[in-house]
C-alpha cells in the first residue's frame, strides 16, 4: 500500500508537542509522568560552575504564532505597548527558492551584556547561579542608556512608571521548576531552555554571525541559541532592513550635549587676550541651562544622585560626575569674574573649568561611541562633540578665519552624512539606512538645519557674530537632535512596516 501524501500530514499532526505528551501522559496517569513531559522544556538540573540557563529556539518550528509574545505579556502584566518578547522576519533564498523564516526573541541574558556595563546605577545583576541577567526596578533612574547599550533593543522604557524593564526568563518559575510563561506557551515547543557553558557562549560569537541582519555577537556575546536543519544564509536581510525608523530625539539630551559643549568653548575662548565681553559668563549659563534640562530626561529624576554608583564600567557615569563638578567650577570662575576680576586666580578657575570640560566632552562622546553603533563610532561622535566646542571656542576668541573654517568643515561633513548610501543596493549598512532616513522623512529637519548654519555664517561675515552665534548654536541643536533621529544601528530583525 502507497502512502499518500496525505497520510504523512496525519502522521506529523499525530506526533504531540511537549504540550500535548505532558496532557496525554497526564490523562493516562503514567507513574511519573510529569517529569519526562516537562525536560523537553527545561532542564531539571541547576547550572554548574561555569554555566548558565539559555534559550534555544528551534526556528524550523517556529511558526511566527506570537502565543509566547502573548503569554510573556500576559504574566508578567506589562504595558498595551509594552513586549518582552518579539517575533520578527527574515527574508532570503534565491529567486527560484525563496525563503522566509519567523524569529522570536526576547533577552539574550548575555556573557558580557551591554546593560550591566552601561547603567550609572547599578541596576543590573547577572546571577551568579543561573546567568540570568536580572534588572533592579527599585534600583532605576529611567535614564535609558542600557536601551542604546544593548544591540538587541532589549530594555524597555516604560513611561507610566519611569524605569526601564526587560525578561528576567521567568526566574521565580525556573526556581520553581516550571518552564517560562513563553517556553510553555509556544505550540510547537519552538522555545526551550537549556544549560550552556561560559567557553561555549564565548566560541559561538567568535564568528560574530549570530543570526541575519543581526547585531554582532562579539559585542556581548549571547547565550541564544537558534538552530535549524537549514541553516540561514548570511545574505537573508530582515524585512524592515530597506524601511529603517526615526528613533527618539531625546530632547533633553540634545540641550544638555549642544549647550554644556558650546558653553566649554565660550570658557576656552574666554582665556585669549582677545575675547569677547561676558564670554565666559555666557558659557557658564549655557552649562548651567544644559545641566539643569538633563534631568528632565530620566523617569525618576529624584534618584539621580546615584549615578556615581556605576563609574567603574559605565561611561555614562564618567559623564555625570564630571559635568556635574563642572557646574559649580565654572559657576565660580564667572563669579570670580564679577567679584574680583583682577585677582590671578580669576584666570585659573576659568582654566580649571575648561579642562574639566573637555574631558566632559570627551566622556559625552565617548557614551555614544561605546555604544558600538556605526553611526556613533570614531569621529562620528568624537568630532561632532569637540568640533561644536572648538566653534564656539573660535567664536568668543574673536579668531573669525578659525570658526568660518571648522564650522565650514562641520557642515561639508554633515551633508556628506545625508548624501552617502544614494545606491540601490539590497544590503546597507547601517550608515546608509541612517542617510536614506535624513533624506526621508527627517528631510525637513536637515534642511532647516542646513538654512540656519548658512545663516549663521553670513552674519559672522557681515560682523554681527553674537547673533550668528545665536542661530549657529540652533543649529546644532538640530543637528545634535539628528544624531539622535537617524541614530539607527542593528537590532534583531523585525515585522515588515
Amino acid at each position: 500500500m502507497s502512502v499518500t501524501g496525505i497520510d504523512l500530514l496525519l502522521a506529523e499532526q499525530a506526533d504531540l508537542t511537549a504540550v500535548g505528551r505532558f496532557s496525554r501522559a497526564h490523562d493516562a496517569a503514567l507513574p511519573n509522568a510529569r517529569e519526562p513531559s516537562y525536560r523537553a522544556l527545561i532542564p531539571f538540573e541547576k547550572p554548574g560552575k561555569g554555566e548558565q540557563y539559555a534559550f534555544e529556539v528551534n526556528l524550523d518550528q517556529c511558526t511566527g504564532c506570537k502565543a509566547c509574545v502573548a503569554a510573556c505579556h500576559s504574566l508578567n502584566g506589562l504595558e498595551e505597548e509594552e513586549t518582552w518578547r518579539e517575533v520578527g522576519l527574515l527574508l532570503g533564498g534565491t529567486a527560484k527558492s525563496p525563503r522566509q523564516q519567523t524569529v522570536t526573541s526576547a533577552c539574550h541574558h548575555c556573557e558580557d551584556p551591554g546593560c550591566l556595563e552601561g547603567c550609572p546605577v547599578l541596576a543590573y545583576e547577572k546571577d551568579g547561579e543561573t546567568g540570568i541577567v536580572r534588572h533592579l526596578d527599585d534600583q532605576c533612574i529611567g535614564c535609558q542608556y542600557c536601551i542604546l547599550k544593548c544591540p538587541y533593543e532589549v530594555p524597555k522604557y516604560s513611561e507610566k512608571l519611569g524605569i526601564v524593564r526587560k525578561c528576567d526568563m521567568c526566574h521565580s518559575r525556573l526556581a520553581a521548576d516550571e518552564a517560562p510563561a513563553c517556553v510553555q506557551a509556544c505550540p510547537t515547543s519552538a522555545i526551550s531552555i537549556r544549560i550552556i557553558s561560559s567557553p561555549e557562549i564565548r566560541r559561538n560569537a567568535e564568528s560574530g554571525f549570530f543570526l541575519p541582519d543581526s547585531p554582532d555577537s562579539r559585542l556581548t556575546k549571547p547565550s541564544t541559541t537558534y538552530t535549524s536543519a537549514r541553516p540561514l544564509s548570511e545574505r537573508a536581510l530582515a524585512a524592515d532592513h530597506h524601511r529603517p525608523n526615526v528613533q527618539h530625539a531625546h530632547w533633553p539630551l540634545v540641550f544638555m550635549l549642544v549647550l554644556t559643549q558650546a558653553g566649554v568653548g565660550l570658557l576656552t575662548g574666554g582665556l585669549f587676550p582677545g575675547a569677547r565681553p561676558f564670554a565666559v559668563v555666557a558659557g557658564t549659563l549655557l552649562i548651567q541651562f544644559g545641566l539643569a534640562v538633563s534631568v528632565m530626561h530620566l523617569g525618576q529624576p529624584l534618584k539621580a544622585w546615584r549615578a556615581f554608583l556605576g563609574w567603574r564600567t559605565s561611561w555614562l557615569s564618567r559623564e555625570i560626575i564630571v559635568l556635574g563638578a563642572l557646574g559649580p567650577l565654572s559657576a565660580a570662575a564667572a563669579a570670580a569674574g564679577f567679584f574680583e576680576p583682577t585677582r590671578p586666580w580669576q584666570p585659573l578657575l576659568v582654566l580649571v573649568s575648561a579642562t574639566t570640560g573637555w574631558l566632559g566632552v570627551l566622556c559625552s562622546a565617548w557614551v555614544y561611541h561605546d555604544t558600538g553603533r556605526m553611526v556613533w563610532r570614531g569621529p562620528l561622535s568624537f568630532g561632532r562633540f569637540f568640533l561644536t566646542g572648538a566653534i564656539f571656542a573660535a567664536l568668543a576668541a574673536e579668531e573669525i578665519p578659525a570658526f568660518f573654517a571648522l564650522a565650514g568643515f562641520k557642515l561639508v561633513i554633515g551633508m556628506a552624512l545625508v548624501v552617502r548610501g544614494a545606491t540601490k543596493s539590497l544590503r546597507l549598512d547601517d550608515l546608509d539606512r541612517s542617510a536614506r532616513l535624513l533624506r526621508g522623512p527627517l528631510r525637513p529637519w536637515v534642511a532647516i538645519r542646513f538654512v540656519a548654519g548658512g545663516a549663521a555664517l553670513l552674519l559672522v561675515a557681515d560682523g554681527h557674530q553674537a547673533g550668528g552665534g545665536l542661530i549657529f548654536l540652533v543649529s546644532e541643536l538640530l543637528e545634535r537632535a539628528l544624531f539622535f533621529l537617524a541614530g539607527i544601528g542593528k537590532k534583531m530583525p523585525g515585522q515588515p512596516p
